[in-house]
């Protein structure tokens, strides 16, 4: 706003309204929920908010420089081994004696 006097029309001039709406639509508690909302819109069209300097003081001190996060550690890759039976690679004496050598 340009000036405070403006910003003080504007913010009676929402205020009537409130007022308006509240006796049209019968909401008693109407004036209640504008009333926090129109403190801050003032606020914020004036261009001044209390304890401004100090908020973006700690904002700036409490967010460092953002380090990038180690590359992900991941497991080696498991080997493929050729398909081959439990049979083939077992000991011949889990296996039993060779076939061709059973008497029938």
């Amino acid at each position: 706003m340009r000036t405070p006097r403006a910003l003080l029309i504007l913010l009676g001039f929402a205020a009537l309204l409130v007022a308006g709406v509240q006796g049209l639509t019968g909401v008693t508690e109407l004036a209640f929920y504008a009333g926090p909302f129109l403190l801050v819109l003032g606020l914020l069209l004036s261009g001044r908010f209390i304890g401004e300097q100090a908020i973006l003081a700690r904002c700036a001190k409490r967010a460092p420089a953002r380090r990038r996060r180690p590359a992900r550690r991941r497991w080696p890759a498991v080997r493929q081994r050729a398909l081959a039976s439990l049979l083939e690679r077992s000991t011949s004496l889990l296996r039993g004696p060779p076939a061709h050598a059973v008497p029938a």
